[in-house]
């Protein structure tokens, strides 16, 4: 036959001696895990909000009364979910007041002060040498003077005509602005100070031939429309105006006419010619 058991052995949960103990010093071999205090509103670690509770979390509880703290707690977490405001915080107004605090306005002081530099000129002059240019088709550089005038003609030149070849006088410049397989030249004719240069005139090109005693005297404002850039195609160069970019000094598929300067586009005339030093 069972027997029942006698009830006084048990610990009621309802009588329980350590009732109201539950936010205070907990006893009965009960330690305390300080370190695992949270705020349940906040979720610090140690926190005393607007409700007054300060929660701390108990390990190793007696089993004889955990289960009423359970209940208790979760009508406390469902309270404080319900409107308790933590009023502690680091506002953005705080972090202002402290960079306010370190950082100090002063007066930087300063002075004006007027200098000049000298920058790099467009075309520094480097050296001349003197050549004979050719075209790609053999005809030589021959001057023909017109009265109050002198022009350049391309002329297939043979035994004591080889006189009439103009030498030409080429000075070299160094420059920013040009690629690497360019060069900045001017070009003269030996011993008679005229230099071809080339103008814009009525949106068309023209190229002269004008008096100049020392080109290296020139000054960069005046020189460029006597720059041209001297670009290789194998043994083969071009030379197109620095002032009139896309024009090309050319010569004619017929014998004895005007060196000139063409556009590019223009297919009727010769524009590649051969250097010889």
């Amino acid at each position: 036959m069972a027997q029942v058991p006698d009830m006084e052995s048990y610990l009621m949960d309802n009588n329980s001696e350590y009732e109201g103990d539950f936010y205070g010093v907990i006893s009965h071999g009960a330690k305390k895990g300080v370190h695992n205090s949270h705020c349940i509103s906040c979720h610090r670690r140690t926190c005393v909000c607007s409700s007054g509770i300060h929660l701390e979390m108990a390990t190793e509880v007696d089993s004889g009364y955990s289960f009423r703290k359970t209940v208790v707690l979760v009508v406390a977490v469902e309270k404080l979910k319900k409107g308790l405001i933590c009023n502690t915080g680091f506002k953005d107004t705080d972090l202002l007041n402290l960079l306010n605090d370190i950082f100090v306005q002063e007066e930087i002081p300063y002075e004006n002060t007027e200098f000049t530099f000298a920058s790099f000129p467009k075309y520094k002059y480097i050296k001349t040498s003197e050549c004979n240019i050719k075209d790609s088709h053999n005809k030589s550089m021959a001057l023909q003077q017109f009265p109050g005038s002198a022009k350049l003609v391309a002329v297939s030149l043979q035994g004591l005509n080889t006189q009439r070849e103009e030498k030409i006088t080429m000075s070299f410049y160094a420059t920013q602005s040009l690629s690497t397989h360019q060069q900045a030249v001017t070009l003269g004719l030996a011993g008679k100070n005229l230099y071809l240069s080339c103008t814009l005139v009525e949106g068309e090109a023209q190229l002269h031939l004008e008096e100049v005693n020392n080109i290296k005297e020139v000054k960069n404002e005046d020189l460029l429309r006597f720059i041209f850039q001297k670009s290789a195609f194998g043994s083969r160069f071009t030379f197109e105006s620095a002032a009139c970019p896309g024009w090309y000094i050319s010569t004619s598929q017929a014998e004895n006419e005007l060196v000139q300067i063409k556009a590019e586009a223009d297919q009727r005339y010769i524009r590649e010619f051969l250097v010889l030093s």
